[in-house]
C-alpha cells in the first residue's frame, strides 16, 4: 500500500530547509500533491545541573506568536555529528558545557509533514565563567529550574515544544 512518488517541486530553500510539493500515485491510482517540509534536522539536550536543575531558554517562536521554554539546541549541519551540534548549542544558548552527554532517542519531529529527526540527548551542565554567547539572530535567555518543576510546567501545557516535553520526561532524575 506505499505511495508512488512521480514528481517534486520545490518551492521555498534557504539554508535550514526547503518546502517541495510531490506529485505522489496513491494505491487507488488517484493523484494528489502533498507538501513536505525538508530539514537537515536538530539537536536538544537536557542539560541538569549537579544540584538537579534543569537549564531551559526561554525565546521567542515566530511560528507559534509568543515565547517558548524548551532545550538548548540547533540544526545539525551537513556532515555534523549531532554530538557536536549539541554541545556547540548549549554553550552559545545557555552558558554550559555538556559532562557525560549520554544520547537518549532520535525521533521524527512531525512525520507527516516534515523529514525533520530531533537527536535528544542528556548531560550533566557545568556553567561557563563567560556565558552564553548566542548568534546574531538569537535573542535568547537561560532559565533555571528543578526538574520537578520543569516536568510539572509540561505536564500544565506551560511547555509545549514537543521535542523538550519528551525530553523532560525521558531523561530520569528526579
Amino acid at each position: 500500500m506505499r505511495w508512488r512518488t512521480v514528481g517534486a517541486e520545490y518551492l521555498f530553500c534557504n539554508p535550514w530547509c526547503s518546502f517541495r510539493v510531490d506529485e505522489v500515485e496513491l494505491p487507488d491510482g488517484v493523484r494528489i500533491g502533498y507538501g513536505v517540509l525538508e530539514s537537515g534536522g536538530f539537536a536538544a539536550v537536557v542539560p541538569v545541573t549537579s544540584d538537579g536543575r534543569v537549564v531551559l531558554v526561554k525565546q521567542w517562536r515566530q511560528p507559534v506568536g509568543g515565547f517558548t521554554l524548551e532545550l538548548p539546541g540547533g540544526g545539525v549541519e551537513a556532515g555534523e555529528d549531532p554530538r557536536e551540534a549539541v554541545q556547540r548549542e548549549l554553550r552559545e544558548e545557555a552558558g554550559y558545557e555538556a559532562r557525560d552527554l549520554v544520547h537518549m532517542y532520535s525521533v521524527h519531529t512531525s512525520p507527516g509533514r516534515s523529514t525533520e529527526v530531533c537527536h535528544l540527548f542528556r548531560c550533566r551542565a557545568e556553567k561557563l565563567d563567560r556565558g552564553p554567547e548566542p548568534e546574531p539572530t538569537e535573542f535568547v535567555s537561560a532559565v533555571e529550574m528543578p526538574i520537578s518543576e520543569a516536568r510539572e510546567k509540561a505536564s500544565r501545557g506551560e511547555i509545549t515544544a514537543a521535542t523538550t516535553v519528551l525530553g523532560l520526561m525521558l531523561a530520569g532524575g528526579s
